[in-house]
């Protein structure tokens, strides 16, 4: 196949203006060359009613031998690349045709020929073509030299009058020609310098969007081996004790900032099981890290003394996060149940929502409301959280959660709450507790219009006798809670 010009299209090379108008001359050459092929045999139908019959006939030569020109120009054009030589036709074609029309106005009469206005249209034709102005100028002082030479030589006699007026309309012509390339040269250069400034920064586009990709890529890939440490972290669900115990964190983010445990430490078997939940304000990446400072200090704690009760246990870790959260310039907060399991029932410290139980031999819901405070609020806690018993019988289950459960929101705006989450215990709290867990995710779930936060639900179930009538710790003490008691979700 015969080689073609270059898409014309300015690339991010402020340098490559020369090239690009290489490719435009190029491209308007052809088109001068067949439109100047096509025309010169019209303009021979028109000297059948103009010219003299005499001259019919060396004037269709002329015009013959100057179209085979312009078809030849054409294909050697079409078969060549664009360069430094495109502009040649544009000079090819001036010359072929300011001689053809020179000629005729040499045999109508010479100078006094008004037959010369057709040097005009070639000087303005070659205008096609988008060169510099200097090529303009050129191109008219050809046109003007083979009329004013050809006529001089072989012209005869002819009236210096006629001859001025001819030479100051052409002359005229050519400097409409040259300001109207010099115009037109401008535009080309500024289009090209503009676009290829558009070019070079939709390029600086791309590459940063390409960085940002491969950033977000990196950034996903180190949020996913966040998210398979933290759920790695998380238990499963086992026997502890004397409670079946079963849990599940929803995040809403890839890293959640949920948090439950279930552990086991020391010997004495009224104090060795224990289980944790609470929720670090917001979710995402820092407060998983909250999350797993959180449970990382409760284990060391429990596993050093499993005799500190859940009151001593909340205020230590209060202590440690207070400071790892000021470390790390956060503003970050958690509420947090250190739970203590035993035969007895259970013992808890710390701010969380209220626990839901539900008393099997009643068959209802009971609420146990949760005074206490914040984990990240106050230095020393010690004044502000005691322990609490809740006691347990057989069958009786009880249901810790965070606020991403009573608080998700259907499309009207209303929130699941706390009767509705009371409600949904009840009708499942015989089951087995995966399949109990499972019911109360699917309930949430169908009631909310989307998660906007983390959700974590765990149940422990009391399944074998009281082996002791011993409570587990003793009844909180009457202290002063008012800066921590009031209850909101983190």
């Amino acid at each position: 196949m015969s080689p073609r010009a270059p898409e014309l299209r300015p690339s991010a090379d402020r340098n490559g203006f020369p090239a690009y108008r290489d490719a435009l001359v190029h491209d308007w050459s052809q088109t001068l060359s067949i439109l100047a092929a096509v025309l010169n045999p019209l303009f021979f139908a028109l000297d059948l009613f103009l010219m003299p019959p005499e001259f019919l006939a060396r004037f269709g030569v002329w015009r013959a031998i100057v179209t085979s020109c312009m078809l030849v120009q054409y294909e050697v054009l079409r078969r060549t690349r664009p360069g430094r030589l495109s502009g040649l036709a544009g000079y090819a074609t001036t010359v072929f045709f300011a001689a053809e029309i020179a000629w005729m106005t040499v045999d109508l009469g010479g100078f006094d020929s008004p037959y010369y206005a057709g040097l005009n249209l070639v000087v303005v034709g070659v205008l096609l073509i988008p060169w510099r102005a200097v090529h303009a100028a050129a191109n008219g002082l050809i046109v003007l030299g083979t009329y004013v030479v050809m006529n001089l030589v072989w012209g005869g006699p002819f009236d210096p009058r006629q001859a001025v007026s001819n030479l100051y309309f052409m002359c005229s012509t050519v400097i409409v020609a040259v300001a109207i390339s010099t115009v037109r040269h401008r535009l080309i250069q500024s289009e090209y310098m503009l676009r290829a400034e558009l070019v070079s920064t939709n390029a600086d586009l791309d590459r940063s969007q390409g960085e940002l990709k491969a950033a977000r890529d990196a950034l996903w890939g180190e949020m996913e081996v966040a998210k398979r440490i933290q759920t790695a972290l998380l238990p499963q669900n086992r026997r502890v004790g004397a409670y079946d115990v079963a849990a599940r964190m929803s995040t809403a983010a890839e890293v959640g900032g949920d948090y439950y445990d279930i552990i086991e430490a020391g010997e004495d078997p009224e104090r060795r099981h224990w289980i944790a939940i609470g929720d670090v304000s917001g979710h995402g990446v820092e407060s998983g890290l909250v999350m797993m400072m959180t449970q990382t200090s409760i284990l060391s704690l429990v596993q050093q003394n499993p005799r500190r009760s859940p009151a001593e246990v909340f205020s230590a870790v209060n202590g440690v996060l207070l400071e790892n959260i000021s470390r790390l310039r956060a503003s970050r907060y958690m509420t947090l149940n250190v739970v203590r399991l035993a035969d007895a029932g259970l013992t808890l410290a710390g701010k969380h929502q209220d626990v839901l139980v539900w008393r099997q031999a009643a068959r209802r819901v009971e609420v146990v409301s949760n005074e206490g405070c914040w984990i990240g609020i106050v230095e020393d806690t010690r004044g502000a959280v005691a322990d609490q018993v809740i006691p347990m019988a057989e069958g009786d289950v009880a249901l810790f959660f965070t606020d991403g459960a009573t608080e998700a929101m259907d499309a009207r705006g209303e929130m699941y709450g706390d009767a509705r989450l009371a409600a949904a215990l009840a009708s499942v709290a015989e089951r087995p507790l995966d399949e109990a867990l499972e019911a109360l995710f699917a309930d949430i779930a169908a009631f909310r219009s989307e998660q906007a936060d983390d959700v974590t639900l765990l149940l422990a179930r009391r399944t074998t006798p009281v082996k002791s009538d011993r409570p587990d710790a003793q009844a909180p003490a009457d202290a002063d809670r008012e800066p921590c008691s009031g209850q909101s979700a983190a």
